[in-house]
This record gives C-alpha cells, sequence and structure tokens, in this order.
C-alpha cells in the first residue's frame, strides 16, 4: 500500500477503534471488529450483521493461530446460539480470505465470491501457483540480480501459509446483482485493479457501501502486474472501474478494510486518479534513458524496503510501466541479456 498526501480530508464516521477481540456497533445492525495482521500494515477490518435465523461476516483475516482464537471468543460471546450463516469475501487475497476454509468447516458458514476471486483463492491456497523457476524467469526480465532472485520470489512461493484451503463450492456475487441481509438489499459493484474481480457490496437504504480495499481513506490500494500476466494493465482497470462508484451519493458510509470508516467518496476517487496521473509522469520522467523494470522501481521507492516491500514495489512500478506503454508513451526493448527496458518517446 502506498500512502498518500492529502490535499482535502475525508470525515470519519468515529474516533473509536476497536481492540483484538472487540466487538463495535460503528452503524445501526452493522458490527465492526478489527483483527492484528504480521505485516507493516497491521490490520483488517471485518464486518458483522445478525439475521433471523443466523449471522453474516464480510471477510476473515489471515490463517494463524491468533486469529483463530480471537475468532473463538467473539463467537462464544457474539452468536448467542445462532449459526454463522454466510461468510462474503471481498477478494482472495488471504488477509480477507485466509480463514474461509476454517470459518467453512468449523461454523458451516456458506461462502460467497465472485467468480474469479474463488478460482484464484482456491488454487493459492493449495499451494504455490506455479514452480520457482517460473517466478525467477520473470523476475530476471525485470532486471533482478541472479543472486537477489530467490529473496524476491520468497513472497510468491510461500503465500499459502497465510490460507486455510478454501471451500470447494460457494455461490457466485456478480457486478450488478443484488441479495439480501437482514432485510436490505445489498448490491455488487465489481471493482478491478487491485484484485481481479474485487466485490464491494453497496446498499442504497442503509447509504452504506462495504468498500473492502476497492476504496481507502489514507493509503491507496496496491495496484501490481504480476508474473503470471504480465500483459496485464491493472491500473488502467483499476481507474476505469472506480468510475462505476461515481453515482453513489458523496454522503454514502464507507467501511474500508483498512483504516478508519469515513465518509468522501468523491474525493477519494478523484486523488487516487490525480495520485497516478504524478506518479505516471515520475516515470515517464525516470525513463530518460533504458531502464529496467527494477531500476524503474528503485527510483519510484528509493527507501529501504523489506523482502514484502521489494515485491511490491516491482509490481507497482511494473503497472505504471504497463499503463505507459499501452498508451504509447513508452517503448520496450528486449536485449540480449535478457532484460527488458523502457524509455519514453
Amino acid at each position: 500500500m502506498t500512502t498518500l498526501t492529502e490535499t482535502k480530508p475525508v470525515e470519519y464516521l468515529s474516533d473509536h477503534i476497536p481492540e483484538p477481540g472487540e466487538v463495535y456497533e460503528v452503524l445501526p445492525g452493522i458490527k465492526w471488529i478489527r483483527m492484528p495482521l504480521p505485516f507493516q500494515l497491521n490490520h483488517i477490518n471485518l464486518w458483522m450483521m445478525e439475521e433471523e435465523d443466523g449471522w453474516v461476516l464480510i471477510d476473515t483475516g489471515i490463517n494463524n493461530d491468533r486469529t483463530k482464537d480471537i475468532w473463538r471468543d467473539i463467537f462464544g460471546r457474539l452468536l448467542n446460539g445462532k449459526s454463522l450463516k454466510r461468510l462474503i469475501c471481498t477478494h482472495a487475497h488471504p488477509d480477507h480470505i485466509g480463514l474461509g476454509g476454517w470459518l467453512h468447516r468449523q461454523y458451516g458458514a456458506e461462502l460467497l465470491i465472485t467468480r474469479e476471486e474463488w478460482t484464484f483463492g482456491r488454487i493459492v491456497s493449495r499451494g504455490p501457483m506455479a514452480s520457482t523457476e517460473f517466478y525467477h524467469k520473470y523476475l530476471r526480465r525485470v532486471g533482478v540480480p541472479e543472486d537477489e532472485l530467490d529473496e524476491y520470489s520468497q513472497h510468491l512461493v510461500s503465500a499459502e501459509h497465510l490460507y486455510e484451503e478454501v471451500p470447494e463450492r460457494y455461490e457466485r456475487l456478480r457486478d450488478g446483482s443484488t441479495f439480501d441481509i437482514g432485510g436490505h438489499s445489498w448490491e455488487v459493484i465489481v471493482g478491478l485493479g487491485h484484485a481481479m474481480e474485487h466485490a464491494c457490496l453497496y446498499c442504497e437504504e442503509l447509504n452504506v457501501l462495504i468498500a473492502g480495499d476497492q476504496v481507502l481513506p489514507k493509503i491507496s490500494p496496491t495496484i501490481l502486474v504480476h508474473s503470471h500476466e504480465p500483459k496485464a494493465n491493472p491500473l488502467k482497470d483499476f481507474l476505469d472501474s472506480n468510475e462505476k462508484l461515481r453515482r453513489l451519493p458523496e454522503s454514502v458510509k464507507i467501511l474500508p478494510s483498512h483504516n478508519q470508516p469515513f465518509t468522501g467518496l468523491q474525493i477519494r476517487l478523484d486523488y487516487f486518479i490525480s495520485h497516478h496521473d504524478e506518479r505516471l509522469e515520475r516515470v515517464r520522467d525516470i525513463c530518460r534513458e533504458p531502464l529496467s523494470g527494477l531500476e524503474i522501481a528503485q527510483k519510484l521507492f528509493p527507501q529501504e524496503l523489506d523482502q514484502s516491500g521489494k515485491f511490491f514495489a516491482i509490481g507497482e512500478a511494473m503497472s505504471h510501466i504497463r499503463y505507459l506503454e499501452d498508451d504509447g508513451k513508452l517503448k520496450r526493448t528486449e536485449n540480449p541479456d535478457g532484460i527488458d527496458r523502457f524509455q519514453r518517446d
């Protein structure tokens, strides 16, 4: 995630931030639970709603013993003899679906998710998507030195431990479809770019958008080019799909997966555009001479980065390179050393 410098602040719904294990009613009928994460981004927001015959949970937290223990404690206090009936996952990143299989098997929760996210989550939760050599081949083209390939690829080859195996069956969420939670109709609005088929959930009656990672109040969602789809243009997908949210009222209350619930949807959508415009101009300026993806990433992110930070930096750099390349503003050359280099026209 990339920290943004605000030009106009959003308004937060509450100054209160739940402690791990606390169940806080952020809006009438909507419980806010904040689970810890062992990363630089150290939390995820999860949401629960009660129905006559059970509970609905949106997103899960990652697969580790601490998160499971917190859930056991919460369910022991909250469910009041009702079942955890449905689990809705906005997308298949491990902080959002990592415990999907455990919640399905231990508590009977039926999974609702988009098809592409179920497929991705199901594959990743069962082991690496590809061989280490496959990832190394991609990273070599980006310009990663041979003695650093393992460091850069570790994030890709070890992700399955963050997941319990995603359930074998699911109910599909589709863009524009609606379903009921507790007597209120919720519409699925699919966003692209951060994930392949990210489901935001909008309730017009409550004037609430459960935004997942698509719209965040303080940070920009990570937009990465991945080795399994190297010609993708996720930044264009992200900016284009966000326009579907423009029709929602500025007063809509946004429940994001990170930071605090807020209002100010149009502020954030506008800022994502300006933020990425600035970054695209920075990449064009950097590429006065032919540079590899790694060299561009190092200039975009000159600060000291940990192992996962280096992985994300390359993915972010490549998403901006790809956008400019598709727009005819950068030219790619394939060099005899096997490294792709980019230079502005």
